[in-house]
């Protein structure tokens, strides 16, 4: 490996880049800006890649609603979402954690869901 020069790195179009652990900030201490093009491309592709193992919800169902309050549970709580007689929309997504690649789907793994309340 002596002698050798690493390759450099490079935009998805091959342009040259200064830096991989660097961005375009407004001054030393400023916010990144949007103009650093290889920041957006490399935010994008990490984004994007779809890892099969690490979709933990890639099994599952939803349904759209309307959720109605019918007792009084002023008790736990003082949202105005869980009021008696207030409706509201709602999705409610049933999840399943996938196994590994190839795994039947009869084996038994853990099983979630989630509420969403459109207020």
């Amino acid at each position: 490996m002596t002698g050798e020069q690493p390759k450099p790195t490079t935009t998805d179009a091959g342009i040259p880049v200064a830096s991989d652990e660097h961005s375009l900030t407004v001054g030393p201490d400023g916010p990144i800006l949007l103009q650093d093009h290889y920041l957006i491309e490399q935010m994008a592709q990490f984004n994007r890649e779809r890892v099969p193992e690490r979709q933990p919800h890639a099994k599952g169902g939803g349904a759209f609603g309307r959720f109605e309050v019918t007792n009084d549970v002023s008790a736990y709580t003082k949202a105005a979402v869980f009021q008696p007689g207030t409706k509201t929309d709602m999705l409610a997504r049933f999840s399943t954690v996938a196994g590994e690649r190839g795994s039947p789907d009869t084996w038994r793994d853990p099983r979630g869901f989630a509420l969403k309340f459109y207020t």
